[in-house]
């Protein structure tokens, strides 16, 4: 995470955690920037933690997220982006709302993934996600960014970064697309990236 230059706390929030043999990433956009957007994000990765820990299937998840917050913005006016991963076995399923692209990282090769639905708290936003369901495989990254990050309009740097990294450490690479974010954006919103890599299989002994 890194805040909006001039601004203490970061209007982005991210949370990554296991529920049973399931991995869950969750990253959400406040409205704006500073201590209100902070705030805002803070409470949707919350809220959505706290559903998914007591085994509330993901989309009834959502469904009640997206209630609660809209409740919210009705007397706030504020907004915020939901963005979910969730890694079983071979398959990885992307929740949107509001959110912005994230990628699928295997070897020289790049996915976008993206939604059109709109972020959670605004009146008349619709009561489902957008949602992709892929493959996941051994050795591959999967990357999730708030647009502060890049924009989804010229993310074209992002993509070639992504294609041409040939490192196998999660961390390595979200620092890296976050220095480079710096460079290139100027810090002029707030910033999260989160990257989970799926090892590889081990080889089988001959």
């Amino acid at each position: 995470l890194r805040p909006k230059d001039g601004e203490k706390l970061c209007g982005d929030q991210c949370d990554a955690f296991d529920v049973g043999d399931s991995v869950y990433m969750a990253l959400s956009d406040g409205m704006g920037s500073g201590e209100a957007a902070h705030r805002e994000a803070a409470m949707t990765v919350r809220l959505l933690r706290q559903f998914l820990e007591a085994d509330i299937q993901p989309e009834a998840a959502l469904t009640t997220l997206n209630s609660a917050m809209a409740l919210r913005g009705a007397e706030t006016g504020s907004f915020t982006t939901v963005d979910l991963c969730i890694l079983r076995g071979d398959e990885a399923a992307f929740y949107k709302f509001g959110a912005a692209p994230s990628y699928l990282k295997k070897n020289g090769a790049v996915r976008r993934i993206t939604g059109s639905s709109l972020p959670v708290g605004l009146r008349g936003t619709p009561a489902a996600p957008d949602i992709t369901t892929v493959t996941l495989e051994p050795g591959s990254f999967a990357v999730m960014i708030s647009d502060g990050v890049a924009d989804p309009s010229r993310d074209e740097w992002l993509q070639d970064l992504l294609a041409g990294w040939g490192g196998d450490d999660p961390q390595t690479l979200a620092n890296l697309i976050l220095s480079e974010s710096i460079r290139r954006e100027r810090l002029q919103d707030d910033c999260a990236v989160q990257v989970l890599y799926r090892l590889p299989e081990p080889e089988q002994p001959v």
